[in-house]
């Protein structure tokens, strides 16, 4: 090719570059955001916009707002399609909904100069700390323990407990199931999306009509931002993870010695079983296969296989059950943006577990079900009587 075509052809790739940008700039609008917060705002709260235009940053100072009365506004410059939501400087502060669920991505068509109102109903911080306002669905006898501390990773969580029918008045020592993501387990008003597992009513329904034995149950809040850090302990160098060696040493070494001296338990492991999902999942696999002299009973509901390069699979192909165990395994079919993935893992997972001397394994595929809370209280009866039946 001549290289005077190949330097006209330079020039066109330059000024259309420049008219691309050039018209970015030229026909943008401007978009004004009135906010209301809700009442229990602190009054020296900041305001963000985190979407799709500042790489959803929590804390952008350029996408502050200004506090005009009871009013936060900004005035801005966008164009086409942007998703965003309202945050206090960071995700563990970000928006809620009505009920205290989590919100999908607000989303804004910007064609034309315009002003935008929304009204925060809720903040997540406060939603999980119960200081929102929120009525508690709690069922049966539930003790809140908050801020526990952890030497182990050198922070704090709520850890709330259900406690059996007649507890109070009997004399009985329990088995006991400590649960991750604890905020998610008994109560919509602080689960992160706003469905709660219904432990309590599943545990109250059938010890009342005498299929499962009265158990306790533990359930351990997560800490927001270290969740994958502490539900992994393989580092993913896209997500995290790292320190699940520590919340394993948290749960063994300072949680369940606390919770057996303050309450009834039968502390043995053949009254011992843990249970999560998701990343919780993984995290319950891992503990109750590297502590199995404490734990007899292990629980994964839709566990996260692919996280770090699937190393939970490398990790049950070698690892060892000493002790007779009881492990349960499931996985919807309609989970995520790849179901067929996630269920072949699921399945090589299984024909891992299954294999192990020592192990029995129940293992289900629910049809249909996604990803969610829902899904998992639905399940929920069957690992129960699975670990505690009658």
């Amino acid at each position: 090719m001549p290289l005077s075509i190949l330097q006209e052809l330079k020039k066109l790739f330059i000024l259309t570059l420049f008219l691309a940008l050039f018209s970015t700039t030229l026909f943008s609008f401007k978009v004004t955001f009135l906010v209301e917060v809700p009442d229990y705002t602190p009054a020296d709260a900041n305001l963000y916009i985190a979407g799709s235009f500042n790489n959803w940053n929590p804390a952008d100072p350029k996408y502050r707002l200004e506090k005009e009365g009871k009013i936060f506004k900004i005035t801005t410059e966008l164009v086409g399609k942007v998703e965003y939501k309202l945050t206090r400087g960071s995700w563990e502060t970000v928006e809620k909904g009505a009920k205290g669920e989590e919100i999908p991505n607000r989303v804004l068509e910007v064609d034309k100069n315009m002003e935008v109102k929304i009204l925060v109903s809720h903040w997540r911080d406060f939603v999980e700390k119960q200081q929102a306002g929120l009525k508690s669905t709690y069922t049966g006898n539930i003790k809140l323990i908050k801020d526990f501390y952890s030497p182990e990773l050198k922070n704090s969580r709520n850890i709330i407990i259900y406690l059996p029918p007649h507890y109070e008045s009997s004399t009985e020592r329990y088995p006991v199931l400590y649960m991750h993501d604890g905020q998610n387990i008994f109560d919509a008003a602080t689960s992160f999306s706003g469905v709660e597992w219904g432990a309590d009513e599943s545990a109250e329904e059938l010890i009342k009509n005498g299929s499962l034995r009265p158990i306790i149950i533990v359930g351990i809040y997560n800490t927001g931002a270290e969740r994958m850090n502490e539900y992994s302990p393989w580092i993913d160098e896209n997500y995290g993870g790292g320190k699940g060696d520590l919340y394993a040493q948290f749960i063994v070494n300072t949680l369940k010695p606390f919770i057996d001296s303050n309450f009834r338990t039968l502390s043995d492991r053949q009254n011992t079983a843990i249970l999560g999902s998701s990343m919780g999942g993984l995290i319950s696999l891992y503990i109750g296969l590297e502590y199995n002299n404490v734990f007899s009973k292990i629980g994964a509901m839709s566990p996260s296989v692919w996280f770090a390069n699937r190393k939970l699979i490398e990790y049950v192909n070698q690892a060892k059950v000493d002790d007779f165990t009881l492990i349960y395994v499931d996985i919807g079919t309609a989970e995520g943006q790849n179901p067929v993935t996630h269920l072949n893992n699921t399945r090589e997972l299984y024909k891992a577990l299954a294999k192990k001397a020592n192990a029995e394994v129940m293992y289900i595929e629910d049809r249909n079900a996604t990803h969610s809370e829902g899904a998992w209280a639905k399940r929920l009866p069957e690992v129960l009587l699975f670990f505690f039946g009658k």
